[in-house]
This record gives C-alpha cells, structure tokens and sequence, in this order.
C-alpha cells in the first residue's frame, strides 16, 4: 500500500516548498494540489515533470473516457492516483491543505485508508499570511477594504489551521506540525526531522532533489516550476517592514489565541 502524506494548513504557508523538499525521498511523489486536478483545464496543463498532462507517467491516468479527475471527488481522485502507483512508491503527497471545503478531507481519507495516512499541518505567522495575500489583493484590485479581506483570511486561517488541531487530538500518531519559519531556517535539519516520522523507512537526502522524477505537480505555488537550492530558501518576513501598522495591529488582536498556540509573539 502506498502512505498518502496530506499537507494541511492555510494556504501562503509554506506548503509548496515543504511538497518540493520532501522529493529528497526517492520512494516519494509529489502530486501538488489534487483538488485542483479536478478542474476541466487540467488536462490542458504541463506537469512540473516537464510532459503535458496526457504524456505525464502519473496524470495520463486521468485522461481517459471512464477516468477523467472531474468524475471523482477530492478523497476518491487521491485513492485512485494511490492504485495507480501501487509497487513504484512508498508514498504520496497531497498539498491541497485543509481550508474551507477541503477541511473534511483528511478525516474522510483516514477513514478509508486507516494509519496508512499521516497529516502534516504547516502554519505561519498570520500576520505574514495576511500580508502575503493584501499585497496580492492590492496588485489586483486597487484600492480594497484591507480590512474586510483581513478578517476574510483570518478567518479562513483559523478554520484550515483548527481543522488540523481536531484530527491531531482524534490521531495523534498520524499527524505532525512544522511551522514555515523552522522550515526555511534550517531545511535541511527540519526535514530530516520530519521525515524520519511520517516515512522512516525511506532515506532523504536534499542532493537527491531533482535527480530523480517523482515530482508530478499540476497545481501549486509557482515555485514549483523553478530549480530549488539551499541558497534559494529565504525567510519571507516582509510583513515586518512593509505592512501598515494598523493592520498589522488588527490582524495581531484578531489573532492572538492561536497565534500564541504556535509560538509568535506579538
């Protein structure tokens, strides 16, 4: 049985460079985000493996007649892609993480696939959450109510982020969480650490990363598509010089309890 190794979360949280870093396991495929798989452009689309999605080794099985992605929902798609590699992988990654309608997903795949599923649930500070998305938001909107859209990602962080507590306390063997801060400080030390939880039976090492292809990504951050070295993971602290105080005020009142939960100070 191929292990599904679900990354939880919000998004803007560091998902696609944790996805990208776990391929140092050659045992190990990295499918981006499989909700997105689902949607009619898909097949349209080149994988990070450099082949368009018909001519992929993992995403031409969604290609047929009887087995479009968009015939299945999100739990039913990762169970498929998991049969497709059966006897080739140890394991799978899944980076939809859990906000909004994927909240559910995790508790529904640990239904049908038993211990053989673990939660990995990556959290930042929601201050750089905020920010990453209001800088986004005024690129593409002009003038906004960065208030409103503050609370609207709050909101959504809090949900995606509690999701992940209340499948920790019912499967506490199943999950782990890393925040996106430790990640990029020591990557390397992190995911050693990291891996030798959710796949200890495999052997990771960061100069195995491209050198073999097990990166199968359709949907994710756009970093994916680039080359990824140790030099090239930087903290992304921005907020801290660039986000208004006001906001930075409101977000920090709004989202104190859980924020303190993961260790950042005001």
């Amino acid at each position: 049985m191929v292990k599904l190794i679900y990354i939880g979360g919000y998004g803007h949280s560091g998902s696609t460079l944790l996805e990208y870093l776990m391929t140092g396991a050659p045992g190990l495929i990295a499918c981006g985000e499989v909700a997105e798989a689902r949607r009619t452009d898909a097949t349209s689309r080149t994988c990070t493996c450099g082949r368009p999605v018909p001519e992929c080794a993992i995403w031409s099985s969604i290609c047929g007649d009887d087995s479009r992605a968009e015939n299945y929902d999100h739990a039913a798609l990762d169970a498929k892609l998991l049969r497709h590699m059966a006897g080739r992988y140890s394991a799978m990654v899944d980076s939809t993480k859990t906000a909004w309608r994927a909240s559910a997903v995790p508790f529904r795949l640990r239904r049908e696939l038993g211990t053989d599923v673990s939660l990995v649930h990556v959290v930042r500070d929601p201050r750089a959450v905020c920010w990453s998305l209001l800088k986004r938001a005024r690129r593409g909107r002009g003038n906004s109510n960065e208030r409103l859209l503050a609370i609207e990602t709050l909101a959504g962080w809090y949900f995606a982020n509690i999701s992940c507590e209340i499948f920790a306390r019912r499967y506490p063997h199943q999950y782990v969480r890393l925040r996106y801060e430790d990640l990029v400080s020591g990557p390397v030390e992190t995911m050693t650490a990291l891996m030798e939880k959710v796949l200890p039976s495999s052997r990771w090492d960061f100069c195995s990363i491209g050198a073999q292809d097990n990166r199968h990504q359709l949907y994710a951050n756009r970093m994916r598509t680039g080359a990824l070295t140790l030099e090239t993971i930087k903290l992304d602290d921005a907020w801290q010089h660039e986000m208004p105080s006001r906001v930075r005020a409101f977000v920090q009142a709004l989202s104190t309890p859980l924020r303190a939960r993961y260790g950042y100070e005001a």
